[in-house]
């Protein structure tokens, strides 16, 4: 079998595209995987070579032994293809490898609150691509806004987490992603107003919105104090992080995904992992009307909203409203050429196989 080798900056089993290239396409290609070692929990697939590269000493220090570790890894053996998503330093390893078949891949472009440091992110992205001939993006929205002229286009998928079909006896949202520059407490607040809004204290009983995830800032904690002071913790449950392998109990319970992202120019380009996820297990969606969601998200699975409390108030009365409306089955079904299995069988594998033939 033709040799792959898979490098992330992010630790195996927490970048969930490629870790879904690998469970793929393990039985088809022999896949060495190198990744940092954030001496978090380590996730297994069977067939899969994987190099945890360690972490230590000061930023600088530690991050020119990262890219001298990865070049070793790179020259270790013969390998038919090296497919690096995108991380600072890359394109010295493209200098410094001129004969190998590298693919760079592009999974986003900068997502900061600060516009300049985005604007400085992105043009150095910009730079680092233009040592590489070989390059694939997941939007042409974000090729757009990097100048990338030539690309292969590697959408974003999902995973099926759950076959049952959602009834709305009782009412539970989900949120699952990061915290990290998403704003969520403006959920939390909407939700709160639709509590004080539309529901009754006999029905208050009937609902309730669990959010997993965290982040490297204060969201969690923020979001906890609005709850504990609003007295809400028999509603709304935080979970922290959990990983993509533990989500199914969690999806089997909910029956409304939240996909909210605040509306910029760099997340209206940006596809949420989560819309998909939710899709593919049967969930109507309240989502930001981004660039994004308008192309998945209709009145056959969700509402589309702005990114406000009050906007999200609103869209949960009118999903609630509309709910003997969704047919769970119908939105897997409409959905399915989003899922993981799908694209990489009928996109990367092809994708992979054009660049080894043309090398």
């Amino acid at each position: 079998m033709k040799k792959i080798l898979i490098i992330t900056k992010t630790q195996f089993g927490y970048f969930i595209d490629p870790l879904k290239y690998c469970e793929y396409l393990k039985d088809q290609y022999n896949i060495t995987y190198v990744s940092w070692d954030f001496g978090l929990l380590k996730s297994e697939i069977s067939g899969i070579d994987t190099h945890y590269l360690p972490r230590k000493g000061n930023k600088i220090l530690r991050y020119l032994k990262f890219l001298k570790d990865v070049h070793d890894q790179m020259n270790s053996e013969k390998f038919d293809l090296i497919f690096m998503v995108f991380f600072p330093g890359v394109s010295l390893l493209k200098i410094t490898n001129p004969t190998k078949l590298i693919n760079l891949d592009i999974r986003t472009a900068s997502v900061l609150k600060n516009p300049i440091r985005n604007f400085l992110n992105d043009l150095f992205i910009k730079l680092e691509c233009s040592f590489f001939t070989n390059i694939s993006v997941i939007t042409e929205g974000v090729a757009n806004n990097l100048n990338i002229k030539k690309f292969h286009l590697l959408p974003l998928g999902g995973e099926s987490f759950t076959q049952k079909d959602k009834t709305f006896e009782n009412i539970h949202l989900i949120y699952v992603g990061t915290l990290e520059n998403r704003d969520m407490i403006s959920c939390v607040k909407g939700f709160h107003l639709f509590l004080k809004n539309y529901w009754n204290e006999t029905l208050a009983k009937n609902i309730k919105f669990t959010l997993i995830g965290d982040s490297p800032g204060n969201e969690l904690s923020e979001i906890k104090e609005y709850i504990q002071k609003n007295n809400l913790e028999k509603v709304i449950k935080t979970e922290g992080y959990v990983l993509n392998t533990k989500l199914q109990p969690y999806m089997e319970e909910a029956n409304i995904g939240i996909s909210f992202v605040p509306m910029t120019d760099y997340f209206d380009v940006q596809p949420p992992t989560k819309t998909y996820e939710y899709l593919l297990s049967g969930l109507p969606v309240i989502a930001t009307k981004t660039q994004e969601n308008i192309k998945v998200i209709n009145d056959q699975n969700g509402v589309l909203i702005e990114d406000n409390a009050e906007s999200f108030c609103n869209g949960l009365n009118l999903l609630i409203t509309r709910k003997n409306q969704f047919n769970s089955s119908e939105i897997r079904k409409s959905n399915q050429q989003h899922h993981w299995g799908s694209i990489i069988s009928s996109n990367l594998k092809n994708y992979f196989e054009n660049l080894m033939k043309k090398s």
